[in-house]
């Protein structure tokens, strides 16, 4: 079996491939990595391949684990979070994402009210 190595950063561990990212944001105080940064598809972050990241709005939960579908919403505003769901609510319908649902849209409220926006 393999060995693999993690490396802790301030606390959190890392993979060796993303040990690189991990120090540069520390160092300009961005916070430790998340799963968004991992560059998951439907992500807002650009693809490993360079690629422009997709419109929020081409997002489809039912195409996304639910891991996804979290770091999705980590990142999405109140409005992108409300379509989500509904379309998880009439579609897969996983458990997991609908009872947080008034997590979620909280999580969008205060991201938005201390994004210090223009």
């Amino acid at each position: 079996m393999p060995e693999h190595k993690m490396v802790t950063i301030d606390g959190v561990r890392y993979r060796p491939e993303d040990v690189e990212r991990a120090r540069a944001r520390a160092g300009t105080g961005a916070g430790a990595l998340t799963v968004a940064d991992a560059h998951l598809p439907g992500s807002k972050t650009a693809d490993p391949d360079g690629e422009t990241p997709t419109d929020p709005e081409e997002f489809d939960p039912a195409e996304h684990t639910v891991l996804q579908v979290i770091a999705h919403l980590a990142e999405a505003d109140e409005e992108e979070t409300a379509r989500v769901l509904d379309a998880e609510a009439s579609g897969e319908k996983r458990k997991g994402l609908l009872e947080r649902r008034d997590e979620f849209l909280l999580e969008a409220q205060q991201r938005a009210g201390s994004g210090g926006g223009a």
